[in-house]
């Protein structure tokens, strides 16, 4: 009796795992709602606001010459190096001092408050503009960066000083670069 079970019992397991051709689920497919759709268009208001009132800043600065970095930011140079032609790579060790204000100006966080800082470029977390900015400088210049929001903190602020979506001025200062051998 025992053996007819025992039989019985492995003909139903074998029977249940044979043609068990079940296809296989599409994934599932979401579309964006209405949040998502209302949430790009009112960061593209915004970015369109920021971009048309640095636009007016800079026409309005008789002094200055802007460049447009190419990476969604503008800037121009307090000091030039003319003799060298290297700026930092990836990886570079770059000592450096700067200074962050709002578009009107008022100081945020100070020279003296950050102090001197080493940088190695591409390996640490700062803001994105941030990152970019220092990869355009050569060892002494300096110059003076406007940011939109989306190139600076963004909608997180720094959880300190900076709010959300606030676009920013940063005076940055190129020291010393000391270039590190790829191996």
């Amino acid at each position: 009796m025992i053996r007819f079970i025992v039989n019985i019992s492995l003909i139903i397991l074998f029977a249940s795992c044979k043609n068990n051709n079940q296809a296989a689920r599409e994934p599932v497919q979401h579309q964006k709602s209405h949040i998502d759709m209302e949430s790009v268009r009112h960061n593209q208001a915004l970015n369109r606001r920021e971009e048309a009132y640095i636009s007016k800043m800079i026409a309005q600065d008789s002094v200055h010459h802007y460049i447009d970095s190419g990476h969604g930011f503008w800037y121009y140079y307090l000091k030039q190096n003319q003799k060298s032609k290297e700026t930092p790579k990836a990886g570079d060790k770059v000592s450096l001092n700067y200074e962050i204000k709002d578009l009107s100006g008022n100081i945020i966080y100070s020279f003296d408050e950050i102090g001197n800082k080493t940088y190695r470029v591409d390996h640490e977390n700062y803001f994105r503009g941030f990152r970019e900015a220092v990869k355009l400088l050569k060892e002494g210049e300096s110059a003076v960066f406007i940011f939109p929001s989306n190139a600076a903190y963004g909608f997180h602020g720094d959880e300190k000083k900076i709010g959300t979506n606030v676009p920013l001025i940063v005076e940055l200062k190129i020291n010393k670069i000391d270039q590190q051998k790829t191996e």
